[in-house]
C-alpha cells in the first residue's frame, strides 16, 4: 500500500511539474484521499485554483480501467479532468466529450488569421 501511495504522490508532483513547465499554475492536494471535508478540494490536483482533477498512474501494460467514481464525478462535473498514465509513460488526459469540443473550437478560433 505504501509503494502505491509514493507512487500516486509522486505522479501527482510530476503532473504539476509538466503544468508549470508550460505557464499552467496548479498544485497538489495533499490528504486527497481523506475523508469529505469542506476545506479540502475533492481533487487530486487543482489547476488555475479553478479545475479540479484527478491523476490516476497503473503499472498495467495492455489495459486501463477508469475507477467509476471518478468517471461519474467527471460526468457530474464535480471534476474537469483526470489525468492517468502507465509506468514510465507521459500522462494522457480524458475530458468530457462537450469540453473537448469546447477546447477544438478555442483552438480553431486561435488560428484563424
Amino acid at each position: 500500500m505504501v509503494k502505491s501511495y509514493a507512487r500516486g504522490r509522486r505522479f501527482e508532483y510530476h503532473v504539476v511539474y509538466k503544468l508549470a513547465k508550460h505557464g499552467i499554475n496548479s498544485r497538489r492536494v495533499a490528504l486527497s484521499g481523506r475523508q469529505p471535508s469542506p476545506d479540502i478540494p475533492n481533487a487530486d490536483i487543482v489547476v488555475e485554483e479553478k479545475f479540479l482533477g484527478k491523476a490516476k498512474t497503473t503499472k498495467a501494460k495492455k489495459y486501463v480501467s477508469f475507477p467509476e467514481k471518478e468517471i461519474l464525478e467527471l460526468e457530474k462535473k464535480d471534476l474537469k479532468f483526470l489525468v492517468f498514465n502507465f509506468t514510465r509513460t507521459n500522462p494522457f488526459v480524458v475530458i468530457r466529450f462537450e469540453d473537448f469540443v469546447d477546447l477544438i473550437k478555442l483552438w480553431k478560433e486561435k488560428e484563424k488569421p
